[in-house]
């Protein structure tokens, strides 16, 4: 890791960064302006030093800015090198870090901001919660305990050379009119320091997660969304106790109890009983080409001048899409394909998934690419079995990181024992994921993650809705009806950004090659089950959008299916989930079906040896 981040190459990315930050004030900074002037062999001797080890922080400078109040904002500002040297540390730890970071954290964080904090409260608000805590921690930034947050790093970052190295950046000394002096805290000017002070606020985050309170919170701002006066009192008591054993305290000037009925501000919104409102479109991306999704059973798909058209079995018209706006297709059970569809499909790239009537996945319809893929499956069949174990690994801590978030960005007070009990569990068995010696027991320690996970997955659904545990073949609930044929379609759709990126879906790292089943796309996507689809099953039932009158049973078969109203009803929200617009990679924006055709890439790039380590995406 360090290493990485220290070469040429990614100081100049860092520079880049620097140099943009400066210029959004107008101009460059002298001393940046200075060090531009010989960039190559500035940037140069810089990483000879790190790499060497004879880098040494410099002082940072304290610098006073007016506020629109009249008051000082104080900003102790590192030197260009310190930022150059911080923004390509950040690089590295970010994506460790940030996605065991709490979700209900909002800022300072790719892919998440004020708009996205506005819209969490008012979501809250009108699942009923009319009254709020509203409060800030009193001087956060230098009262944070900057041994405490090197011993957080170090839990995560196993590179001592890094370790070492923050610990130098979080002990420098600060120039201002005082003299020099040492900084308590972290510096408010530092590229680092809003990362750190995110890790440093997850076990406040995770103290008030377990008493069911919901938490939106930005840095040192935060809401708590509470159902009524008593309630909110009580949960401002766990805020100040949890932030106390911290060693910190709230601001009693900003900090208050009220009713969204009298109105209060947040991230400079203006709250009240219906406005802001809820944005349903809120960060959906349409893009140029859909997904087209065909159940009736005996109908067909066919091309004709230039658009793609929908049939019943009878021969009528049910849709008809310029094949210019067409970029999948999903058939579900009996379903005709005609031959020019088919060719049009072939020739132009479209992905067309087939899965049975109840949506289990059976097969992918692949255009012929020999180009770049041999040498890719040949790096597949060669790929050691310790690295196959190593990749195997941050899929599962992925997948638990992401189940232990979804618990608690649910979690409510009626539900805050069963579901605590079941995060701290998940969370427990996460150290001993990379100590894993086979992949039998990484399996082994998925396997006894999702026990404890779909128990609390339970806790989350309305007590009229029945689920007793994860159950399929068949499943035996509408619960497990809705899950299993949502898993399908992301199966087939993990499919095929697995052949987008160049590999064979057959050759897994961590799911068996012997179970006549994709297991290169198994792999992928098990961090977008709980990121998509149980997000989108807890979500529906929560809403009563699906219900128990959603489930039905055939006639021949045993346990319980999605009816065509549920099937319909889930497909939509899972539509609208993977075109949501998202940034769960630090260098990479766009939808969540973006993020799974570049998490494919990635996947291939680690395994054929081409680019940096493979690493899950953060909860958003």
């Amino acid at each position: 890791m360090y290493n990485r981040a220290f070469s040429i190459e990614a100081l100049r990315t860092a520079w880049y960064e620097v140099q943009k930050n400066d210029l959004e004030d107008g101009s460059l900074s002298a001393a940046a302006a200075s060090f531009v002037a010989d960039i190559d062999d500035n940037l140069s001797a810089l990483s000879r030093e790190l790499l060497d080890k004879n880098w040494v922080p410099h002082d940072l400078v304290e610098v006073r800015l007016p506020k629109p109040n009249g008051e000082k904002r104080v900003l102790h500002i590192p030197a260009v090198e310190d930022r150059i040297v911080e923004r390509a540390l950040l690089a590295v730890l970010v994506p460790v870090i940030d996605p065991w970071l709490s979700p209900a954290a909002f800022g300072y964080r790719h892919g998440r901001g004020v708009a996205d904090a506005i819209q969490a409260v008012v979501t809250l608000r009108d699942e009923g919660r009319s009254w709020a805590v509203r409060a800030d921690i009193d001087d956060c930034f230098p009262n944070l305990d900057v041994a405490r947050i090197v011993r957080l790093a170090a839990a995560q970052i196993t590179d001592e050379d890094v370790i070492e190295l923050l610990k130098q950046l979080l002990s420098r000394c600060t120039i201002g009119p005082g003299g020099r002096h040492p900084f308590p805290g972290l510096p408010q000017g530092s590229p680092l320091s809003p990362l750190l002070c995110n890790l440093a606020l997850e076990a406040f985050d995770s103290e008030v997660a377990t008493h069911g309170f919901p938490l939106v919170r930005y840095a040192d701002d935060f809401v708590l969304a509470c159902r009524n006066e008593s309630e909110a009192r009580t949960a401002l008591l766990v805020a100040s106790a949890a932030i106390e054993r911290l060693d910190m305290s709230l601001d009693e000037n900003k900090t208050e109890v009220m009713s969204f009925d009298d109105g209060f501000v947040f991230l400079g919104e203006d709250f009240g009983p219906r406005y802001p409102p809820v944005l349903n479109d809120h960060r959906i991306d349409e893009p140029a080409l859909h997904a087209l999704y065909v159940a009736r059973q005996g109908g067909r798909v066919r091309v004709s001048r230039g658009r793609v058209l929908v049939e019943s079995e009878n021969d009528v018209e049910l849709l008809s899409l310029p094949q210019t706006e067409v970029g999948s297709i999903m058939c579900f059970g009996s379903v005709g394909l005609s031959a020019g569809a088919r060719e049009w499909a072939l020739r132009e790239g479209v992905q067309v998934v087939f899965l049975s009537r109840r949506g289990s996945y059976q097969g992918l319809l692949l255009p012929p690419d020999g180009r770049s893929r041999n040498h890719r499956l040949r790096a597949q069949l060669a790929l050691p079995p310790e690295r196959a174990l190593s990749l195997g690994a941050v899929v599962i801590e992925a997948k638990l990181l992401k189940q232990a978030a979804l618990l608690r960005h649910f979690v409510r007070e009626e539900s805050a024992d069963v579901v605590t009990s079941k995060v701290a569990m998940i969370r427990g068995l996460l150290p001993m994921v990379p100590e894993a010696k086979s992949r039998d027991e990484l399996m082994g320690l998925e396997g006894a993650a999702a026990r404890e996970y779909f128990a609390g997955l339970a806790a989350l659904l309305p007590r009229d809705v029945v689920f007793s545990g994860r159950n399929r073949q068949p499943p035996l609930d509408v619960v497990n009806a809705a899950l299993s044929y949502g898993y399908s379609i992301l199966t087939g759709e993990a499919t095929a950004a697995i052949v987008a990126a160049g590999l064979d879906p057959g050759i897994g790292c961590l799911h068996a090659e012997s179970r006549n089943q994709p297991a290169a796309a198994l792999d992928l996507m098990e961090e977008f089950r709980p990121l998509i689809v149980d997000q989108v099953v807890v979500q529906l039932f929560r809403k009563g959008t699906l219900g128990m009158r959603h489930g039905t049973t055939i006639s021949g078969k045993t346990g319980i299916y999605l009816s065509k109203a549920g099937r319909a009803c889930l497909i939509d929200a899972y539509e609208r989930r993977m075109l949501t617009s998202v940034r769960a990679l630090p260098d990479f924006a766009g939808s969540y079906r973006r993020h799974l055709y570049r998490q494919a890439q990635r996947l291939c790039a680690a395994i054929c040896g081409t680019d940096g380590a493979y690493t899950g995406m953060s909860w958003r």
